[in-house]
């Protein structure tokens, strides 16, 4: 979520209005609206063609096996650890789960584990705000100034400028020179400086929407709008306030009822939960488990590759939103779309934050899938969710 030279290899990641006593995951409390129960005995049904045994080991379909073999070494060799799945079309055929979920009790990492998933969760974000718009509850046009008056260059940024990133707006992820003014929140970060890992901030409870908008109405524009790219989680965080007011629900909520179960994403949820993945980062940091309410609507979402298969079938096939507006995700301005990245017939998006990576890829040609969830920071530039993508692709397409 975060970018490697500010978060020790994150790159890419927020006001939750679901109610949260600490961002310690033993002291949320979990309503049953706001996520499903987790059946592990449940069967999935994908698109009505395969049943899967959630309780399954791994899936390993005839031909695949030297890519088994492949990422066999991978994890022995290099650390590798985590849960790959590739599917062809509606059919998984490959689906492993390496290393450990949590190494302090020796829980092992399962294809039904959860991963913070950080930044892959724009993608759910666009689709919410392509949803109202289809519902003629927003346009894409409009200006911002809408929903936030007392913001000074809201009258000038759109909503296509926040989702295509050519806002203009600091990151306030990235950039805490530039977007971090306000003095509460300055005095915040400054209890971290002494801190040995200091971006343990992003656990912080204090984090608000508040907070961030007051940081917002004091920062200057650092390029015209519509100017130029520039990757920005502060975008998504605007996205996911304007969900909020127009529909009257929270964020978690809303993708729970509209996104999540539409999708059959039966264990997804923007609240982390005692069974996750823990992500192993440095020694250091320790344990690092973010404030929804910090991440929010750039990076919140936790989930399993099952739900993450799900949902690229169901996006792709218009169950969710329609093909036009599909489409119009997936158009490109230099090389971004809507909450998707799109070069060379490929629809992607990776994901970072302290602990874990993530990366999601469909080839339109080649009707196929490649999602890879890791929970572990890299330790070199290549040992990371979008390298081991890549990796698996090159395999698959010099095995053709």
């Amino acid at each position: 979520m975060k970018k490697r030279h500010l978060l020790l290899g994150i790159l890419i990641m927020f006001s939750c209005m679901v109610t949260l006593t600490s961002c310690n995951r033993k002291n949320v409390d979990i309503s049953s609206d706001t996520i499903l129960n987790d059946k592990p005995n449940e069967k999935v049904e994908i698109d009505e063609k395969i049943e899967i045994d959630k309780n399954v080991e791994k899936i390993v379909e005839s031909g695949y096996e030297g890519l088994e073999k492949l990422l066999d070494e991978e994890s022995s060799n290099r650390k590798f650890q985590g849960v790959v799945l590739v599917a062809d079309g509606d059919e998984i055929v490959f689906a492993k789960a390496y290393g450990y979920a949590d190494t302090e009790d020796k829980r092992k990492n399962k294809l039904t584990t959860r991963f913070a998933i950080a930044s892959n969760t724009k993608q759910f974000t666009a689709t919410a705000i392509m949803q109202l718009v289809e519902q003629n509850k927003i346009s894409l046009d409009e200006t911002i100034d809408k929903y936030f008056p007392d913001y000074k260059y809201g009258n000038k940024i759109t909503i296509k400028n926040l989702l295509q990133m050519r806002s203009g707006i600091p990151d306030y992820l990235n950039e805490l020179d530039l977007f971090m003014k306000d003095k509460a929140t300055i005095n915040l970060l400054k209890e971290y400086e002494s801190n040995v890992y200091y971006d343990k901030y992003v656990e912080d409870y204090r984090w608000s929407s508040e907070m961030i908008l007051k940081n917002l109405y004091l920062t200057e524009l650092i390029f015209e709008p519509n100017e130029e790219y520039d990757y920005c989680n502060t975008n998504y965080y605007l996205l996911g306030l304007i969900i909020e007011e127009v529909t009257g629900m929270s964020f978690g909520n809303y993708l729970n009822e509209y996104i999540f179960k539409p999708s059959g994403m039966d264990s997804s949820s923007i609240i982390p939960l005692d069974s996750d993945a823990k992500g192993h980062g440095s020694d250091e940091s320790g344990e690092i488990v973010a404030n929804p309410q910090f991440t929010y609507a750039a990076g919140a979402i936790y989930s399993n590759i099952f739900d993450m298969f799900n949902w690229s079938r169901a996006l792709y096939k218009g169950d969710i939103i329609t093909r036009e507006s599909y489409e119009k995700m997936t158009t490109p301005v230099d090389d971004y779309g809507y909450g998707l990245f799109i070069k060379d017939n490929i629809i992607s998006h990776s994901g970072y934050i302290d602990g874990f990576t993530s990366n999601t890829e469909y080839d339109i040609t080649k009707d196929r899938i490649i999602i890879v969830l890791e929970n572990i920071n890299p330790e070199t530039d290549d040992l990371d969710a979008k390298y081991h993508t890549n990796l698996i692709r090159e395999y698959l397409d010099e095995s053709e």
